[in-house]
């Protein structure tokens, strides 16, 4: 690159001599010439260049006082100036049978000429570095908001566990006193939960059917608890299994609608998770078959340590390209997630999936 940009620079000099000597109505003795002498100049600078970028950076780092950085590039100057003269004059009485100018007149001529040739990669240099270093700050930047938005993540789902695993203790230790054999089990289905939910600590996302399996697990705990009372429906589409969602999304969504849709009714209650794929949206539904959102629940519902959770995790891994939403609708109670639909492609056990669809 640096050879092409200086050769263009140079067919643009030597266009320019001709033009001015046309121009100024001058005898033209040699087409050639302008030419040749352009082009041995570019090439000449096209060759010092990267060493010259090199010079640059070597005295930015290694010299500190100003004053000692510009005597240092007025000798480089200096340098390069007599050695492209001396270069100029050697080949120009190689290669041409006209006389050349004395070595000081085109010390003098060029001097002009090659200051400002030096000034440019000197400025350039300093352009290119500024703006690599720009863009790897902001590189390190993105990288350590990407680091601390996951931090932040991990720190609010923890939240979950010891709430989930209080919720769940009191559940059993109820149930302990009326039928202590299921209450057995749900421990050691609880043992089993806590251990898949460790597996999974440190992935922020996992796919839709992975995190319905855990809450189906989650589930299995509660229907120990409330006996024919809980009835599940799971609707999740073939082309939402490898879906990405954020890791334990659904249990307190799942757990709250438990507890406000079934848990405060005598009778039998109904909790439907279902998904659906809009576009580049996922859209996933948990509905209960409680009262719904009253004066006296909204506060619960909407501020419990779950829900804030929830949301605040969907903040922090897609931004405002989701919406967490709770409406009453007929017959009970909806939350609603919408968030960007992206994928793992990988195929799903189509024989542990068979009752779900």
């Amino acid at each position: 690159m640096i050879f092409g940009v200086w050769s263009l620079f140079g067919l643009w000099l030597a266009e320019q001599s001709l033009l001015t000597s046309i121009t100024a109505g001058r005898p033209i003795e040699s087409w050639s010439r302008p030419f040749i002498t352009s082009m041995l100049g570019a090439w000449f600078w096209a060759s010092v260049t990267p060493v010259l970028m090199w010079n640059t950076r070597r005295i930015r780092d290694r010299v500190p006082l100003r004053g000692a950085r510009v005597a240092q590039h007025a000798l480089s100057l200096v340098v390069v100036h007599v050695v492209d003269v001396t270069v100029y004059t050697t080949i120009m009485s190689l290669i041409s049978s006209e006389p050349t100018r004395p070595f000081i007149q085109l010390l003098a001529s060029l001097a002009s000429f090659n200051a400002m040739s030096y000034v440019i990669v000197v400025v350039v240099t300093a352009a290119l570095d500024y703006h690599d270093a720009y863009r790897e700050r902001g590189l390190r930047a993105a990288q350590l908001e990407a680091h601390l938005a996951l931090a932040q993540f991990h720190a609010l789902r923890a939240q979950l566990h010891p709430h989930f695993l209080f919720n769940s203790l009191n559940a059993i230790s109820a149930l302990m006193h009326k039928d202590v054999g299921r209450a057995d089990r749900m421990l050691a289905k609880l043992s089993e939960l806590l251990r898949v939910a460790i597996d999974t600590s440190s992935t922020p996302e996992i796919r839709l059917i992975d995190e319905i399996e855990f809450v189906e697990r989650y589930l299995e705990i509660e229907q120990m608890r409330f006996g024919n009372r809980l009835h599940v429906r799971v609707d999740l589409p073939a082309e939402t299994y490898n879906a990405l969602v954020p890791t334990m999304l659904l249990q307190p969504l799942v757990e709250n609608a438990v507890r406000h849709g079934v848990a405060p009714h005598p009778g039998p209650g109904r909790v439907e998770i279902r998904a659906e794929r809009n576009g580049g949206e996922l859209g996933i539904t948990v509905r209960d078959t409680g009262n719904g959102m009253t004066d006296e629940t909204n506060g619960d519902r909407r501020e419990g340590v779950g829900l804030r959770t929830t949301r605040a995790r969907l903040a922090k891994l897609y931004g405002d390209a989701q919406e967490l939403s709770l409406m009453n609708v007929p017959g009970g109670f909806e939350t609603r997630v919408t968030l960007p639909f992206h994928r793992r492609e990988e195929a799903p056990d189509e024989d542990s999936l068979s009752h779900r669809r």
